[in-house]
């Protein structure tokens, strides 16, 4: 771990009077976390918002993109029975704190600690998913019905984000580590996708807004049978469907009716619902792939799963075939 970050997770730590706390480093990825224990016992999780690699953007740099982060996370405790972590405010009543070094400045914030475990495959049996998919959908209404306020900013999941990450896999085909074959496939899907999301954008606003946009199965954390969602660093604006391509594609395909319908208890599907799940699912994969491009302990699954992901799913995509979405449920 860098030293500087230690030093400025303890600067960080005497703006919240937790100057004597305990501080473990537990991982640098979207932003520098540590885990934070108060005298008291209280556990808290301390981000620098730096990422480890310029695939997960730079607006942990933007201190009212990170201060808006921690609005929503206050609204949704303040307004919702959806369990995610409270921010803490500093001594001077901020929501980011903002420590300077020599050379940069960093934005720093302070969240409760939930317990549990993180959400492993074993344990999602049917009770499990439809805990989650009410949890998706009431975190979706309250996103649809929320007021942001005045400077709220995060980044978009936009065609040019799309269009961002297939540039952005470019060094990956030049090297052939990719397949220029399978990356045409990624083109063909990526284009399909942008053409429907600016045919509908207008006509149906209600699927657009403040996704959690990380929304895999690591992300949820499991307690006695109850389900709390964390990490919210990648919120951002765009389909709510984004946000249920990405969360689908982590639970097993046949208890997917279980998480839908429990999911529209509290948040309706749009038309065409389920293909354009398929195709943020696709769009989600071609952005994974950029994170795994400068990873060299990523290398071996970026090999494997591109052309799985090219044949299996943009090129149904392409086609018009449902990969997830044929069964009688649908």
């Amino acid at each position: 771990m860098n030293p500087l970050f230690d030093e400025i997770a303890r600067r960080a730590l005497a703006a919240y009077g937790l100057e004597t706390a305990g501080c473990e480093f537990l991982q640098h990825r979207e932003n520098v976390a540590f885990k934070i224990t108060a005298p008291d016992g209280s556990r808290y999780a301390l981000r620098i918002h730096t990422p480890a690699m310029p695939q997960f953007g730079n607006h942990g740099a933007d201190v009212e993109m990170v201060r808006s982060e921690a609005l929503w996370l206050e609204a949704l405790r303040r307004t919702t029975d959806i369990p995610v972590p409270r921010p803490q405010r500093n001594r001077d009543a901020g929501l980011v704190t903002v420590i300077e070094t020599g050379e940069a400045a960093y934005n720093v914030t302070l969240l409760d600690w939930l317990p549990g475990e993180v959400l492993e495959a074993d344990l999602l049996d049917d009770d499990t998913v439809a805990r989650m998919g009410a949890l998706v959908g009431k975190l979706h209404y309250h996103s649809s019905r929320w007021r942001r306020p005045q400077g709220f900013t995060r980044p978009q999941r936009d065609a040019a984000h799309f269009r961002d990450s297939l540039r952005a896999l470019e060094p990956a085909v030049n090297d052939g580590r990719i397949a220029r074959q399978d990356f045409a496939r990624f083109e063909e899907a990526i284009s399909l996708l942008i053409e429907y999301m600016q045919r509908t954008r207008r006509r149906r606003r209600q699927e657009y807004g403040l996704l959690h946009g990380d929304l895999h199965r690591g992300n949820f954390l499991f307690d006695d049978g109850q389900l709390s969602l964390i990490d919210f660093s990648l919120c951002a604006i765009g389909s709510y469907l984004f946000d249920l391509g990405i969360c689908l594609s982590s639970i097993p395909h046949e208890v997917h009716p279980v998480f839908l319908v429990n999911y529209q208890r509290y948040f309706p599907l749009p038309p065409d619902a389920f293909r354009m799940i398929e195709g943020y699912f696709v769009a989600s994969m071609v952005g994974t792939f950029t994170f795994w491009m400068d990873d060299p302990e990523a290398q071996e699954l970026l090999v494997s799963r591109a052309p799985r992901i090219a044949n299996e799913y943009a090129a149904r995509f392409v086609r018009d075939e449902r990969f997830w979405f044929s069964g009688p449920e649908f």
